[in-house]
């Protein structure tokens, strides 16, 4: 019993499954029949989607035929027609690109064009108006490069005019400072060359002209010493040489004419030494003998030997001592050389201080007494002239030391 209990659910749950998997059964043949027979709506929207695919269909092929249109055409109205036409079409991108690249493109000529142009005219204002009308063009730059050089080019001949027009050395020399590489330079140095030169010129001849209307030595000298080079040197030498010729006469003369008036040995030899070479040296040298010959003649003889010994003699007598040879000797000298110069100035001395100088017979005569003598009378009288020398006092002359030590 208790078996069969068990068993009893088991085919209940059975029982159910079974009755449960009919009724699924039922239901979805009734399902499968119910979907086998289209309904309106269903119908409805086959036939939208049919519509909408031959719509599509017909928009490409009005897109692609667009297009080719477009293409065919090649400008930026057909690509901006297409673009508007079809904003969401298959060639929209492209268009885009082709719009841009045809833009481009023309703006490209346009700065070429503009370019072209604005060098044709060659003027500042054609590059301006090419720099406002296309500031980022491909030639911008030379744009602003030929207008500056146009600029300093403008400026440079201006300067240049204002320079020729002043032509003063100031203004090309302003010219060539403010434009040192520009277009005029060389001529502007070749300008003040010529200026120079001409400056240089105008004060030599005016240099000249002063030191011929001057005519001296100092004159001639100074033209030479500031124009070393100058167009008149060798002429101003030849004056100079002429001058200093001239001066050599005029002071062999001057001289020969003082030597003449004294008429002593003194003043022609003198004279004889001065000038060497000048044109009254023979006649000098003649007159210096005849005087020397007619001096000695004039001059009495003195045997200066017996005078010298006794001379000697004597200052042993007061002094002591021996006479030597050499104490002889030198009154020998001294007296000789008084002589001489007695010879040699005969003619100083007046016809009175000879007679009243010169006399043999006195104890022991010396030519050095002599000639002491003679010379402090010349010089007294000399002195008693105050409308030639001046008023006194006068300081007489001292007496020569070889002279008194040839007679100590």
């Amino acid at each position: 019993m208790t078996g069969d209990l068990r068993q009893e659910p088991r085919c209940a749950g059975r029982i159910a499954f079974l009755k449960l998997a009919v009724v699924a059964v039922l239901a979805g043949a009734a399902l499968m029949s119910a979907c086998s027979q289209p309904s309106d709506s269903q119908q409805t929207a086959a036939q939208q989607q049919q519509q909408q695919a031959a719509d599509e269909q017909t928009r490409k092929e009005a897109d692609e035929k667009a297009w080719a249109d477009a293409e065919k055409t090649g400008t930026v109205a057909a690509y901006t027609a297409y673009l508007q036409n079809f904003g969401a079409g298959a060639h929209v991108s492209e268009a885009s690109q082709r719009i841009v690249a045809l833009n481009e493109q023309a703006r490209k000529a346009a700065d070429e064009k503009a370019w072209a142009d604005a060098e044709k005219a060659g003027t500042a204002a054609a590059y301006t108006a090419y720099i406002q009308n296309f500031g980022g063009g491909a030639h911008a730059a030379q744009a602003r490069q030929r207008i500056a050089e146009l600029s300093r080019k403008e400026a440079d001949d201006k300067a240049w005019a204002d320079a020729v027009r002043a032509g003063t050395a100031a203004a090309f020399t302003a010219y060539t400072q403010n434009f040192s590489a520009g277009a005029h330079v060389a001529e502007a140095r070749q300008r003040l060359a010529a200026l120079d030169e001409q400056t240089r010129k105008d004060a030599d001849d005016k240099a000249w002209a002063d030191a011929e209307k001057v005519g001296t030595a100092a004159a001639f000298t100074g033209y030479v010493q500031k124009f070393g080079s100058g167009a008149h040197v060798a002429e101003a030498r030849q004056r100079l040489a002429a001058l200093d010729e001239q001066a050599r006469k005029d002071a062999d003369e001057k001289a020969w004419a003082e030597a003449e008036k004294a008429g002593t040995a003194a003043a022609f030899t003198g004279y004889v030494q001065k000038f060497g070479s000048g044109a009254h040296v023979a006649q000098a040298r003649q007159r210096v003998a005849a005087l020397e010959t007619q001096g000695r003649r004039e001059v009495p003889t003195v045997d200066i030997q017996k005078t010298c010994q006794s001379a000697a003699g004597a200052m042993v007598s007061l002094m002591g001592g021996t006479t030597t040879e050499q104490d002889v000797n030198a009154c020998l000298d001294s007296e000789q050389k008084a002589r001489d110069q007695i010879v040699k100035d005969l003619a100083t001395y007046s016809a009175a201080d000879k007679k009243q100088c010169m006399r043999t017979d006195n104890y022991l005569p010396s030519y050095v007494e002599w000639l002491t003598c003679l010379e402090m009378e010349r010089d007294v009288r000399k002195m008693e002239r105050p409308q030639q020398f001046g008023a006194g006092p006068w300081t007489l002359p001292k007496v020569r030391p070889a002279i008194n030590t040839a007679r100590r």
